[in-house]
């Protein structure tokens, strides 16, 4: 729900400021639209039961990764100065995607089905990294210095190759 805030949010702010950059605003309700069609209660009321099915954690990461598809092919024109909420919002689609997956080998190929650590940093990661992309998409700033740290990394290493 925290991220129809977030779509929310930006649609008013722009509505203020109509000349501004409507990115971060379809970045929102591509965000939005895709976690409410992967919500189990929306897929249940449309007759599919994924929350009892093997593919649950595969299902999942389909629509993160086609989300985050999505979102770089609507911002690609911006760099991360521009919109940094851009790299907040593809780690943590990332990082979802990789514990999706991780979830879906673990259950369907490992056999676990009592809990245990991994699925306890699962349920963990899993929420931090939507609150950060919520608040990413609310204040599009470098908030926990990634940008900053990802753009020292870069520079980093267009040097060493020069030298």
């Amino acid at each position: 729900m925290e991220l129809f805030d977030g779509f929310l949010f930006n649609l008013v702010k722009k509505s203020v400021t109509p000349n501004s950059d409507k990115t971060l605003m379809w970045i929102s309700l591509s965000i939005f639209l895709f976690y409410l069609f992967s919500d189990p209660l929306i897929i249940s009321v449309l007759g599919f039961d994924i929350l009892h099915s093997q593919i649950t954690y595969l299902f999942w990461f389909s629509f993160d990764l086609v989300c985050l598809i999505i979102i770089l092919l609507i911002s690609w024109k911006l760099n991360l100065s521009q919109l940094p909420a851009k790299l907040y919002i593809t780690i943590g689609l990332t990082v979802n995607m990789l514990l999706f997956l991780g979830m879906h080998i673990d259950i369907n190929y490992f056999y676990h089905y009592e809990h245990w650590w991994f699925w306890g940093l699962y349920s963990v990661t899993v929420n931090m990294m939507d609150v950060m992309m919520v608040v990413a998409l609310l204040c599009n700033k470098d908030f926990l210095g990634l940008v900053r740290g990802y753009q020292f990394l870069t520079r980093s290493n267009r040097n060493s190759d020069l030298a």
